[in-house]
C-alpha cells in the first residue's frame, strides 16, 4: 500500500536523492513497515546512473528514511556486509548502494537515508495459506544456510531480539518516576497485563547456549518477497548473531497469526492461532536447514511464544514512552492506542500457542522443552 507525500517530505526526499546523483526521482510512500519510512523510488529514463552504477533506463529503488535508532554507522556497516555477502552468494537479497561520494547513507536536516536496490515480486500483508507458509519457511532456512559462513563482526548497538533486556526495560519503564500526567496515565492503565506480560516471560526465556548463527532478526511476512514459486528476506538491518530460533520464533509469531495484530477482529472463542501454517511452516524450513541441535529441537516448541510475549512487552513499554513504534491513523487516534491494542493481540496469541504447544512438541519432533 501506498500514502501520499506532504509537501516538506517530498522536499526532503529531493535533498536526499541530490546525494545519490538521482534528482527527479518519483517516490511514493509504502505503508507497511513499523519503523523506517520506506519509499519506492522510480527514477526516469535518461537520468544519472549515480551511485547505481547502472545503465540510463528507467529503474526501480527502495529509499529509506531511517529511524534514529536504526541509523548509528554501525548498523549501517553491518547491513553493508550482509547485503555484500548475499550478493556475493547470489542470493538475491537487496544490494545497499552508496552515495556520489561514496557513503552508506545520506544525511538531511530531519533523517538519515539508505538507498537500497528493489527486489522483484510482491509483499503480501499476511500469510493466506500452508502454502506460503511453508515457502517462507524453505525461505528462512535458505537465508540462514547462506549467512552461515559470513565472517563479519556485528557491531550495532541495537538489541535486536534481547528478551531479557527488553523485559527489564519494560519493568524500568514501569518503575520510573512518570515526569508528566499523560505518562503516569499510561503506566496506570498498562501495568496489570505488563505485570503478566513479564511474570510469562520468566518462564520463557529461550537458554543463552543455544547454538548461534547470523539471523535476520525480523523475519515478519512483510519482509518477505514472493516470485515464481520461491520467497527472499529482505529488510536486512536487524541481522546479527543469535539463535536461529528466534527467527523461527519471530515468523511462527508473524505467519501464523489469523488476527494479524489484532488488524482482523475475531469473536471470542475464536482462534487466533493457526497450527496448521506453524506446521507448514516449520516443514518448509525443517527442508532446507541443516539439522537442529538436540537443544534447539527441545525449544522449538516454545520459541513463538517467546517471541510474541518479547514484542507485547516492547509494545507495553512504548505504550509508555510513547516515542518508536509507527501507527495506523486511520485506526487509532494515537500511538498510544494502537500500541495498547497490540499488547492485547500478541498476549492473546501468546496464551493460544502455550495450549498448543504439546502439539508444535510433536511438530518438532523433540517433545515439550517444558517437560525435560
Amino acid at each position: 500500500m501506498t500514502a501520499a507525500l506532504s509537501g516538506d517530505e517530498r522536499a526532503e526526499i529531493e535533498e536526499a536523492l541530490r546525494r545519490y546523483g538521482l534528482e527527479g526521482g518519483r517516490a511514493r510512500r509504502l505503508t507497511e513497515g513499523l519503523i523506517h519510512r520506506t519509499y519506492l523510488l522510480e527514477t526516469p529514463a535518461g537520468a544519472p546512473a549515480g551511485a547505481t552504477g547502472e545503465g540510463e533506463g528507467a529503474r526501480r529503488l527502495i529509499l529509506q528514511g531511517l529511524h534514529p535508532q536504526l541509523s548509528a554507522p554501525e548498523t549501517l556497516e553491518d547491513y553493508a556486509a550482509v547485503t555484500r555477502h548475499l550478493a556475493a552468494r547470489g542470493y538475491g537479497g537487496p544490494r545497499l548502494l552508496p552515495t556520489l561520494d561514496g557513503a552508506l547513507s545520506a544525511l538531511t536536516a530531519t533523517r538519515r537515508w539508505r538507498l537500497s536496490t528493489f527486489v522483484e515480486g510482491c509483499t503480501l500483508p499476511h500469510i493466506e495459506d500452508e502454502a506460503q507458509a511453508r515457502l517462507g519457511g524453505r525461505a528462512l532456512a535458505e537465508f540462514h544456510e547462506v549467512m552461515s559462513d559470513l565472517a563479519h563482526e556485528f557491531r550495532s548497538p541495537h538489541p535486536g531480539h534481547d528478551t531479557r533486556g527488553h523485559a527489564r526495560r519494560l519493568r524500568e519503564a514501569l518503575d520510573a518516576p512518570a515526569p508528566d500526567p499523560a505518562r503516569a496515565a499510561a503506566v496506570a492503565r498498562v501495568a496489570p497485563r505488563a505485570r503478566q506480560l513479564l511474570a510469562a516471560l520468566d518462564g520463557a526465556f529461550l537458554p543463552d547456549d543455544l547454538p548461534r548463527t547470523v539471523v535476520h532478526g525480523d523475519p515478519k511476512v512483510t519482509n518477505l518477497r514472493f516470485s515464481e514459486g520461491r520467497a527472499t528476506l529482505i529488510d536486512l538491518d536487524t541481522c546479527g548473531r543469535h539463535s536461529r530460533l528466534v527467527d523461527i520464533g519471530d515468523a511462527i509469531r508473524s505467519w501464523c497469526d489469523l488476527g494479524r495484530e489484532g488488524a482482523r477482529g475475531v469473536e471470542e472463542g475464536e482462534p487466533v492461532f493457526s497450527l496448521s501454517r506453524c506446521a507448514a511452516l516449520l516443514e518448509g524450513y525443517l527442508s532446507a536447514s541443516g539439522p537442529l541441535a538436540p537443544l534447539e529441537r527441545a525449544w522449538l516448541p516454545r520459541c513463538g511464544r517467546a517471541i510474541t510475549l518479547e514484542l507485547a512487552a516492547r509494545f507495553a513499554r512504548d505504550y509508555i514512552e510513547d516515542c518508536y513504534f509507527a501507527f495506523d491513523a486511520a485506526r487509532f487516534e494515537n500511538r498510544r492506542a494502537h500500541n495498547l491494542h497490540r499488547v492485547e493481540a500478541m498476549w492473546r496469541l501468546a496464551e493460544e500457542m502455550a495450549a498448543a504447544e504439546g502439539a508444535l512438541g510433536r511438530l518438532a519432533g523433540g517433545g515439550s522443552a517444558a517437560a525435560r
